[in-house]
């Protein structure tokens, strides 16, 4: 029984270590805006890779199925939901309100979440799943709680990362903001780009 949550818990790491968009997202809002807003993008981060994990246990490759019969549209979305959200690292302040902490918070959850629900996501569990053995005959349930501890280990690791950076910048904060505003608006142009080449 352990070994299925052992072969969740690599599932959870090997899709979130590479450091994408989502994994940026955290760093940059923990840098920014502190671990709270951090640990909010990885709340979202996390719960989309369980969610992603549930889905490929009850054999719901459909929903991997529809998304590349439109994965342009599909592109197109989130390379525009990633040149948002670049503009808005832009333009924010380097401080949540404090009249709106808790919407902010729950926002960036949200946008974390959806953004990290991917095709590229489906396709590596799609790939790591069969190859680890698993299937929804195997605890199914263990499965899902290691993925989503996996995911939650890199998250922890992005957080302590971002909470050094934090520290090490000082006053050179907006630096960083300026710089992953620029890569996420890199990254929306080859995403919008991509769907049409």
């Amino acid at each position: 029984m352990i070994s299925f949550l052992l072969k969740g818990m690599l599932v959870g790491l090997t899709v979130s270590i590479p450091i994408g968009p989502v994994g940026l997202m955290c760093l940059e809002n923990t840098v920014s805006r502190g671990k709270l807003a951090g640990l909010s993008c990885a709340s979202g981060m996390v719960l989309a890779d369980i969610v992603s994990a549930t889905l490929m246990v009850i054999g719901l490759s459909l929903f991997y199925d529809t998304i590349l019969a439109h994965q342009t549209l599909f592109r197109i979305l989130t390379g525009s939901a990633f040149a948002i959200l670049g503009i808005a690292i832009l333009r924010a302040k380097n401080d949540l309100p404090a009249e709106t902490s808790n919407k902010a918070l729950a926002a960036l959850s949200a946008s974390a979440f959806l953004l990290a629900i991917s095709p590229t996501t489906f396709a590596l569990m799609l790939f790591l799943f069969p190859a680890l053995g698993l299937t929804a005959n195997g605890h199914p349930a263990l499965i899902v709680c290691g993925v989503g501890l996996g995911s939650a280990l890199w998250c922890l690791i992005i957080l302590r990362a971002g909470a050094f950076l934090r520290k090490c910048l000082g006053n050179n904060v907006s630096k960083f903001r300026l710089a992953v505003g620029i890569a996420f608006l890199g990254i929306a142009a080859i995403g919008i780009l991509s769907a049409f080449f």
